[in-house]
């Protein structure tokens, strides 16, 4: 679709003719090709002096009263009325060729939300169907605690697979994580009647239908609905499923986040850690149990499926306390070209110390595949001018170690410089 500007009284239209362009602009910047005669620049002139003084009286008629003369602010004109309604919000989503009765007949399905944002917080909800054989059924409703708009509204077979349910999503306004709440109606007796709604503070906008893997060969669509785990990842998803007689609403058990890599000749890889919460009341709460390398940026597809890695893969080393691929915080993942052969390697974060340690997966574009590389403190320095690392372990109030490594020839990391700086004893 081709983006047109709008034309409107001031605004001039330019040809689609690249010479007929070319002559407007010439013109243009020309200027007139003719100077206008001496009586009627004369004329002009008068014209513009007589206007000004008109200017000039009017603006001495309406001068503000001298404040200081004894006016008070009642003399002033009043502010301009608020127009009523101009702080409501409405939106609307419209949902075609489904079928509520299960009659064959294509139905239409319209959504509306609407809140004043200078009201009390409330929501007016709106759902309006007009069936194929010609009936309309309405359901409306009020929310009193948030403000909410269309998230999204779907159809499937939710709850029978002769007819279809209504899948309502309704986002949080002003949220700040995208809060957001899921409802399923389904047509009952001629009324749209509300079957389920989560109830779960943390569930976020993102809801789908499972229309193509529909669970263990189930005639039934489920539907699937994201939970926050914190701000820094990704939200587990939940699968909401009609058993019969009631809703499940069982969680994935993990969540997903992705990284993208730029390896050589500008190749894109996309990283799915898979991270869950491991349960403990004291250590790490958030690890992830495998770091998948999917190739381009098509995430989760099975055929470009490049390589596992699990935290198994890294190699002992008593010299750092491993404590397999730590997700708490923001910190999670370092993506960086450490080792300068022009790919991006990433680093995992494995040790809660304020050292870290880091563990370093380095590209391979021989066998095209990530390879074990190299523990680091977090606070490792990537010298791209000098291509030397500078990893500085600190040892607690006593001083600090900093090591320097470039790589060889053979892509070997190699120590060339050792200095370490002791910290003043107090007193």
């Amino acid at each position: 679709m081709k983006n047109k500007m709008p034309r409107t009284p001031f605004s001039t239209p330019l040809s689609g003719s690249a010479k007929e362009t070319e002559i407007r602009i010439r013109n243009i910047m020309s200027g007139p090709k003719r100077r206008p005669p001496v009586l009627f620049l004369a004329l002009v002139f008068s014209v513009c002096i007589f206007c000004g003084n008109l200017v000039s009286c009017q603006v001495k008629e309406t001068e503000v009263p001298d404040t200081r003369a004894g006016s008070s602010l009642a003399d002033l004109p009043d502010p301009p009325e608020r127009e009523p309604g101009m702080e409501v919000r409405e939106s609307q989503v419209v949902l075609e060729d489904i079928d509520l009765d299960g009659d064959g007949l294509a139905d239409t399905v319209t959504a509306t939300t609407r809140f004043d944002l200078q009201g009390n917080g409330e929501s007016d909800i709106t759902l309006t169907a007009v069936l194929g054989r010609g009936e309309t059924v309405e359901c409306q409703w009020t929310e009193e605690e948030n403000c909410l708009s269309i998230a999204v509204l779907m159809a499937g077979s939710v709850i029978s697979p002769d007819r279809d349910a209504l899948v309502l999503g309704l986002e949080v306004f002003g949220s700040n994580y995208g809060a957001a709440e899921t409802y399923i109606f389904e047509l009952t007796d001629g009324s749209l009647t509300e079957c389920y709604r989560t109830e779960n503070a943390s569930t976020i906008s993102g809801t789908y239908l499972t229309y193509c893997s529909k669970p263990e060969d189930s005639p039934l669509d489920s539907v699937r609905i994201p939970v926050l785990v914190d701000k820094w990842h990704a939200p587990e998803y939940y699968t909401l499923s009609w058993n019969g007689t009631g809703w499940d609403f069982v969680g994935d058990g993990y969540f997903t986040d992705a990284e993208t890599v730029t390896v050589a000749g500008g190749r894109v890889l996309t990283l799915a850690l898979r991270g869950r919460a491991t349960g403990e009341e004291f250590g790490p709460h958030l690890i992830y149990d495998q770091i998948q390398v999917f190739d381009g940026d098509m995430m989760f597809n099975p055929n470009m499926l490049i390589q596992t890695i699990l935290p198994d893969d890294v190699p002992a080393d008593d010299r750092f306390l491993y404590e397999g691929f730590l997700a708490d915080g923001s910190s999670w993942i370092w993506v960086q070209d450490v080792n300068f052969d022009g790919s991006e390697d990433f680093g995992i974060y494995c040790g809660s110390s304020y050292n870290g340690p880091m563990y370093w997966f380095l590209w391979n574009e021989e066998t095209g595949k990530y390879e074990p590389g190299f523990f680091s403190s977090v606070n490792l320095t990537v010298d791209t001018e000098k291509q030397q690392l500078v990893d500085t372990w600190k040892d607690g109030y006593a001083g600090r170690d900093s090591y320097t490594y470039q790589f060889n020839d053979q892509g070997e990391r190699e120590l060339v410089d050792h200095q370490r700086d002791d910290f003043p004893m107090p007193g």
